[in-house]
């Protein structure tokens, strides 16, 4: 399947001014010919053409043609992009006619990235930075995906690995001539590089952010007592009606969530029940789960209002630096100065709250070249770490005691070696590429 040449929409389904077709392989040129009445545009040379339908001359559209030789494509592989106008009927009928070309065949989801992957076009760290641009909602998703679509963490690990290549040369020296003397510092040499890429591991590891947390968002859960304006600021800050909002108090009694992008910034604000003593079996699952979420939370808002003041519970669920917001301030000020007064209800104080969540996600925000790991990478890494950590107590408790026994010396640095080619995608990891292109759409 490999050889096929593939083809698809690129962009989104539906009308548009434009509709990009991607045929990939090497019977891309032949097709476009086929389906031309002049001569192939230049490579790289964006092109009008007529396009027509081989069989019956008839004219299917006037697109921008774009032509990509072998080794030079996104996949590596020669490719026609069709620019088409977006109407439905135009992509539908220009399908069909690739559709009916011999040798040619509908691309599976994620394929073209695929066989970038497969051609060396991109590494596996890279790969799955293009899924996280592809589903980038914000500024701060967009430039954290764009510094590992970069391949910043593919170029740090083959480093790691030329490194551990080279001590691993010199412990294999001294396997394959094992009756000679091997000199003390073949052993020195090897076990500073092998020693040095574990410190290095170890620093950016303990640096690093996960990238869940830029691609998923910080979890902001909303406390308070039953009626202190909750659902109303949830919906004051989505700027649309998410939860229902009534002066019946234990209206909430499971939580909502609603995402924002809360400058450029993601955030899931999550509006939970009223938390109070109640004798109803549903409102005290939801109270529960309510403490659930704020534990889990990345940071939590209290609101309290003259008519429900801020309890004992609610803050037993507070940490250091969550606001307290003093809602519905037309009916009375605010009891401590430390509090936010705001009116949920006409917006008032809500763009000094909206300035304190930035601000908080401001200090824990990774710098803009900071490492940003999936847990896939952090995981291979920290197997990595844990082999060389064997190496190195073995080589500073005793030198003479793993000089004996080099084979060991060698397995051990083999096995960070491995972890470490999974990050990129080099080794030992046919089973998992089928789940993570599995995950781009079709067209991509």
């Amino acid at each position: 399947m490999a050889q096929d040449t593939i083809f698809a929409v690129s962009t989104p389904p539906g009308v548009g001014g434009v509709a990009v077709i991607r045929i990939s392989g090497s019977d891309s040129d032949t097709t476009l010919a086929a389906m031309t009445d002049v001569p192939l545009p230049e490579v790289r040379r964006a092109s009008v053409r007529r396009l027509i339908d081989p069989q019956s001359g008839e004219t299917l559209d006037h697109p921008l043609v774009l032509r990509f030789s072998d080794g030079e494509s996104f996949t590596g592989e020669p490719v026609v992009e069709l620019h088409l106008h977006g109407g439905r009927a135009v992509v539908a009928s220009v399908l069909e006619v690739l559709g009916q070309v011999k040798g040619l065949r509908l691309a599976e989801p994620g394929e073209f990235t695929r066989r970038a992957f497969d051609n060396g076009r991109l590494d596996l760290s890279q790969v799955e930075g293009l899924a996280d641009l592809i589903a980038a909602e914000t500024a701060s998703q967009q430039r954290a995906a764009l510094h590992q679509y970069s391949g910043v963490i593919g170029e740090r690990c083959r480093a790691w690995s030329a490194r551990l290549t080279r001590g691993l040369a010199l412990l294999e020296a001294t396997i394959d001539f094992a009756d000679e003397e091997i000199p003390v510092e073949t052993w020195e040499i090897a076990t500073n590089e092998i020693v040095g890429v574990r410190d290095a591991i170890r620093a950016d590891l303990n640096s690093a952010h996960p990238a869940e947390r830029m691609r998923d968002g910080w979890r902001v859960a909303i406390l308070g007592a039953p009626n202190a304006g909750k659902s109303t600021l949830m919906n004051a800050l989505a700027r649309r009606d998410v939860a229902i909002v009534s002066d019946i108090p234990g209206t909430t009694r499971d939580s909502i969530e609603v995402h924002l992008d809360l400058g450029g910034y993601p955030v899931t604000l999550i509006d939970t029940a009223g938390i109070r003593e109640s004798d109803d079996t549903v409102e005290r699952i939801g109270i529960e789960r309510a403490g659930r979420m704020a534990e889990e939370a990345d940071l939590r808002i209290a609101v309290a209002a003259p008519d429900a003041p801020l309890t004992g519970d609610v803050k037993l669920l507070l940490r250091d630096g969550d606001p307290c917001l003093w809602n519905k301030v037309d009916l009375g000020p605010a009891p401590d100065a430390s509090m936010m007064s705001i009116s949920a209800q006409t917006g008032n104080g809500l763009d000094a709250v909206i300035a304190r969540l930035r601000k908080t996600i401001d200090n824990v925000q990774p710098p803009a070249d900071a490492l940003l790991l999936h847990q896939r990478h952090r995981a291979a890494m920290s197997e990595a770490l844990r082999a060389l950590d064997v190496y190195a107590d073995l080589a500073s408790d005793d030198p003479e005691r793993i000089q004996a026994v080099p084979e060991v010396a060698a397995q051990i640095v083999r096995e960070a070696w491995e972890a470490l080619g999974r990050i990129t995608g080099e080794r030992g990891i046919d089973r998992l590429l089928d789940v993570i292109f599995s995950e781009f759409c079709l067209g991509k």
